[in-house]
């Protein structure tokens, strides 16, 4: 298992409150960030409201002390995994979502999903508390200073900042605005409906508030919602898209729209393309199972294309929401055992196809082997909807070592073995791509190649790999130690 940056959402209405459409919002997206949430309103300036886990219940809001004063017509919010700054409770409260500051005379909160590389040199000239958001944060606060205007203080950024960034913002003069990296690497989208303009990670955001999707937002654009107008600027041209190719295989969900395909048929046709790819394996197997939820959709495409059974003998703990990448190893181990139940009599003495959507560290698959081996399984091959990961990521994805990288020291034999299955079997690139519909130059696939689309993740890249073949251990996140 691994976590990702966050999901952002924003949203103007012409009647009522934005509170009830920032919370269902982001409720929707609440598989982007457990760790914290948080909600920033303006209402002749911006009052702000943040928490550690997840959204509660809407009845338990409303009882929170500050939540009342969030009324106004327009807000954004976040829901968060830390890939920046530390993990404990005080860095996590300070660095959770929107981020408010004000700086000679002006005023802005953001909420970020993403990731910046170039960040140790920002941090040097803009100081050094916080996580990104909050360098990114002062970066606007002194662009729009210097610059006279909110448009070229977000272009200064753009220019500035190398990494992935999605950016929903409120300014003190209570303008909404959304912008992207040049790149594209993290989604954004923006719909209206009835009587309200909105911003959202994913689609499923707009759904839940009986929003149309209007469309994505574009590489490099700026988008503004101020009263009743909503206008769009290319800020920065886009000379490459790098969309990240692991939204497709673990972080969406099903029911979210990328580049006008739902979710759920991208992992249909990786179950489709790994059943047809190592059809001599899936031959040897009685029946398909998937590690749920997010390899449900391409086990069903395996079922369809290599006609073994699928068999629904793993169920997830709805209730178990702990993501065991950000824990201990001793707190993961425990997490990993309880999230998913195994139905032992439907295991037994049968050879099994187990399709997953990624190998990470290892953890999460060696305990489930483990676990399908103690139910009696007689064969285990596991059939993988992502390909190897090799190296760690950049833009906003907590897997920043190579140290913790199974695929990065072993070759599939080699994970099989380590992991206790018959056989590793990782779907192509190639395949992964077509099933995606993009352009492979159109998709981050850095951390399965290695080559990375921005200049500095690839030297940060090489000059690890050339520190741990000169014996140096890994201290920590790459981009947060050298730059």
């Amino acid at each position: 298992m691994m976590w990702e940056g966050c999901g952002v959402y924003g949203v103007r209405v012409k009647r009522g409150d934005a509170l009830p459409y920032l919370y269902w919002g982001l409720l929707a997206q609440n598989h982007r960030g457990h760790q914290s949430y948080g909600f920033a309103v303006y209402n002749s300036g911006i009052k702000v409201f943040r928490e550690l886990g997840l959204i509660p219940p809407i009845l338990h809001l409303g009882s929170k002390p500050g939540i009342g004063e969030l009324s106004g017509r327009v807000g954004i919010g976040n829901v968060r995994y830390a890939t920046s700054g530390a993990c404990d409770e005080a860095s996590l409260r300070r660095d959770a979502m929107p981020i408010h500051i004000s700086h000679g005379g002006n005023s802005i909160a953001i909420s970020l999903n993403g990731n910046i590389v170039n960040v140790k040199s920002l941090r040097e000239e803009f100081g050094n508390a916080g996580s990104d958001a909050h360098i990114i944060c002062r970066m606007l606060l002194y662009g729009i200073q210097e610059e006279g205007s909110l448009e070229e203080g977000i272009r200064r950024c753009m220019e500035r900042m190398e990494g992935s960034f999605s950016i929903i913002g409120l300014t003190g003069e209570g303008t909404l605005f959304a912008f992207k990296d040049p790149y594209g690497f993290k989604p954004l989208c923006y719909g209206r409906g009835g009587d309200a303009d909105a911003f959202s990670s994913e689609s499923v955001g707009l759904d839940i508030n009986g929003m149309e999707r209007m469309g994505e937002i574009q590489p490099g654009e700026l988008l503004m919602v101020n009263g009743s107008s909503l206008s769009r600027e290319q800020l920065i041209p886009c000379r490459r898209r790098a969309f990240c190719a692991f939204e497709f295989a673990y972080f969406a969900r099903p029911d979210s729209i990328f580049d006008d395909r739902y979710v759920y048929e991208v992992r249909r046709d990786f179950g489709v393309n790994l059943a047809s790819r190592y059809s001599e394996t899936a031959s040897r197997c009685d029946m398909v199972i998937s590690l749920p939820e997010t390899a449900n959709d391409a086990a069903y495409g395996f079922h369809e294309e290599s006609g073994l059974p699928w068999e629904m003998a793993t169920r997830r703990h709805r209730y178990v929401t702990q993501r065991a990448f950000i824990m201990g190893a001793e707190d993961r181990k425990n997490i990993i055992y309880r999230k998913v139940n195994i139905l032992k009599s439907r295991i037994a003495g049968k050879r099994i196809a187990v399709v997953d959507d990624s190998i990470v560290r290892g953890d999460t698959t060696r305990s489930a082997v483990k676990r399908l081996r103690e139910a009696g399984a007689k064969e285990i091959h596991l059939f993988i909807t992502f390909p190897r990961i090799v190296g760690p990521c950049f833009y906003g994805v907590d897997m920043a070592t190579y140290g913790e990288l199974i695929g990065a020291r072993m070759t599939p034999e080699e994970i099989a073995e380590e992991l206790g299955a018959d056989s590793v079997n990782y779907q192509p690139i190639e395949d992964y791509v077509r099933a995606t519909g993009m352009k492979m130059e159109d998709l981050c696939l850095g951390c399965v190649t290695g080559e990375y689309p921005t200049p500095t993740a690839n030297m940060l890249a090489r000059e690890m790999r050339e520190r741990i073949l000169r014996g140096e251990k890994e201290q920590g996140r790459i981009y947060e130690l050298l730059d």
